[in-house]
């Protein structure tokens, strides 16, 4: 490669486990790659990356520094404030805005914002945020939304996880942690389901919250109707996703709905909470519904499953809607830019 190759260096929260920061790391790292960046990165769960970050420093490998999440953001340059003779970026991920912006986070991620050349939101409305409470970084603040990214892989057979042809699978793409709000999902579907007695909810993704995951690996074993798949890799998640006629979020706070958009890349309808992070994604009755507790839950899942041509109808409209606004390449060409101008001599 060309030694003259920009070298990038990604610090993120979180690698390792499936989740958001993850798969949108990864997914930079190697469309990044492809226009010609050297973009590595370094996860603040490996054990010794601060030995690993002092030693990048002293060498001076790289020339531009990407954090994701403004409050861990904000902790590494506490630590290690030399970051600050490097161009910083950084990209907002929703808990960071949605939480620590409020509670005790809220001063490493003032010590972010007031660092960086460039803060990366997913959404306008979080431009809105930060601008009307903090003026003065305005004219850092750049809304690049996600884009999507899934491999294609073989479709999976229902039979093979347990489901029969006629169910009517509901997926719920989320780690297990409380903002998540599984319940409302389970609570909410079990509602109807003494009516739709083929309705079954696929709920896929990581236990992040110990204590809750148990919580709600328990009450899946007492209901015959709701599987727990764990953690996919996100090379997988296409063919598992593919599987369901309605995709959920039920999350009480968002950044960006991730696993709810790739499902609906899929023509899948979306059913999700009313909240920031997710509002302005759909319109209402077009690509699904929104929900606000759980009775609306039960009303928005009883219209899809009473109608196989509704739920088609939208789910076609939702494929629609993550092409135009949610691509990747529109994405990457953002980021490039971005890169490209903070690096200008």
């Amino acid at each position: 490669m060309n030694r003259k190759s920009p070298l990038a260096l990604m610090l993120t929260p979180f690698h390792h486990m499936q989740r958001g920061n993850t798969v949108t790391t990864l997914r930079l790292q190697t469309a990044l790659r492809q226009r010609g960046f050297i973009v590595d990165i370094l996860s603040l769960e490996e054990k010794g990356w601060r030995d690993s970050l002092r030693k990048y420093l002293i060498n001076g490998k790289y020339s531009l520094v990407h954090g994701f999440n403004a409050r861990y953001f904000g902790g590494v340059l506490a630590e290690f404030p030399e970051l600050q003779n490097l161009p910083l970026i950084l990209t907002t991920t929703g808990s960071d805005l949605n939480y620590d912006l409020k509670n005790v986070g809220r001063e490493l991620v003032l010590t972010a914002f007031a660092v960086v050349e460039k803060i990366i939101v997913f959404h306008d409305y979080f431009q809105k945020l930060i601008g009307d409470a903090y003026p003065e970084f305005c004219s850092k603040l750049s809304t690049i939304p996600q884009g999507i990214w899934l491999e294609e892989r073989p479709p999976l057979k229902r039979e093979m996880i347990g489901l029969a042809a006629n169910n009517i699978v509901f997926a719920l793409p989320s780690g297990l942690r409380p903002v998540k709000d599984i319940e409302l999902a389970i609570d909410g579907l079990q509602r109807v389901y003494k009516d739709f007695p083929e309705l079954r909810l696929l709920i896929i993704g990581p236990v992040i919250d110990q204590d809750y995951g148990q919580k709600i690996k328990q009450r899946v074993k007492e209901l015959n109707w709701v599987f727990y798949l764990g953690e996919v890799s996100h090379s997988e998640m296409g063919s598992y996703l593919s599987l369901a006629d309605v995709i959920l979020n039920t999350s009480r706070a968002e950044g960006q709905p991730q696993g709810l958009l790739e499902g609906m890349s899929r023509n899948k309808p979306a059913i999700l909470t009313a909240v920031p992070g997710n509002l302005d994604i759909i319109e209402e009755g077009r690509q699904g519904y929104y929900v606000r507790n759980q009775e609306e839950l039960a009303s928005a899942a009883r219209k899809m499953l009473s109608s196989a041509e509704s739920r088609q109808r939208m789910g076609r409209e939702a494929g629609k809607l993550v092409k135009e606004k949610f691509s990747l390449a529109r994405e990457i060409q953002s980021y490039e830019k971005l890169y490209r101008q903070v690096l200008k001599p």
